[in-house]
């Protein structure tokens, strides 16, 4: 399988989440691909969905063959799943995934400080501190996976955290009751949505996704 996993907002392919997945997945002979979100952390005021979408598209479409496998997590998701719509892969995954960034909600609540100062500081575990402004998440917002989900055919599975604050899972139960069958919903207690620092969850979340993969 070609396997494409997309890390959500300040993720990256350096991350230990991406790092053992990927090692098991390809210690099952698949090929992986993880994506980093273009701009990121060079020029934040085009990091943003519409250029990690475009990047994306590029990446599977040079792949080629029908036995692609879409893997998303976080903000990912939304990206993973308005892909599978256009691509058709075997089987797409979704872990700590909302339906999408910015919605009214998080506009009331998470991000309100965000929108009314116009940007926000954020500090990656890689990179240090960086600058985001809110057109991230204007950008963001004309990606909704509620209009995508049901022009997925294949295979999806749900991976969320009991204990996660940032995508609660209802959040992500809204996805999940709009998407057609075959789909699985594993919610696994006491984690939480940054599950990189409980490691104990690592190879709970890598087993269950390896074991959907090769399903």
């Amino acid at each position: 399988m070609n396997i494409v996993i997309i890390p959500g907002f300040m993720g990256h392919p350096q991350e230990v989440t991406f790092q053992e997945l990927g090692e098991t997945l390809e210690s099952k002979g698949h090929q992986v691909e993880k994506i980093a979100w273009p701009h990121f952390p060079d020029n934040p005021a085009r990091y943003s969905f519409s250029e990690t979408i475009a990047h994306t598209r590029t990446v599977i479409a040079g792949l080629g063959g029908n036995d692609l496998v879409l893997l998303g997590f976080s903000m990912g998701g939304i990206i993973a799943t308005l892909l599978a719509a256009e691509f058709k892969p075997a089987k797409l995954g979704l872990a700590v995934a909302p339906y999408q960034a910015g919605s009214e909600d998080d506009l009331a609540g998470k991000y309100k400080e965000w929108q009314d100062t116009g940007y926000r500081d954020v500090t990656s575990s890689r990179f240090g501190k960086m600058t985001v402004p809110f057109s991230f998440i204007q950008d963001a917002r004309q990606y909704n996976a509620l209009d995508y989900i049901q022009k997925v055919r294949c295979p999806v599975l749900f991976v969320v955290g009991e204990a996660d604050d940032k995508v609660p899972p209802a959040a992500s139960r809204r996805l999940f009751d709009a998407a057609n069958e075959p789909k699985a919903w594993r919610q696994i207690p006491g984690m939480q949505h940054k599950y990189q620092y409980q490691p104990e969850m690592l190879p709970v979340v890598n087993g269950i996704i390896a074991e959907f993969v090769d399903q």
